[in-house]
């Protein structure tokens, strides 16, 4: 869960609001490629079991 209302729209933004949050978990897919799509949503699926909430950052370089 975001701390504020505002989303990020910078990279020093992004690390703000990661510096704040409570992250118990992380998980980075690098390389993605469309044909791998069901295994990013299994792993979605996978990290979404349990309490506190799941937040997808996908980033383009």
């Amino acid at each position: 869960m975001m701390m504020a209302a505002v989303y990020p729209r910078t990279k020093s933004d992004l690390i703000r609001v990661l510096q704040k949050m409570p992250i118990k978990d992380i998980e980075i897919i690098d390389g993605y490629v469309p044909a791998n799509e069901k295994e990013l949503i299994k792993t979605a699926k996978v990290a979404s079991n349990g309490t506190g909430d799941l937040t997808i950052i996908m980033v383009r370089s």
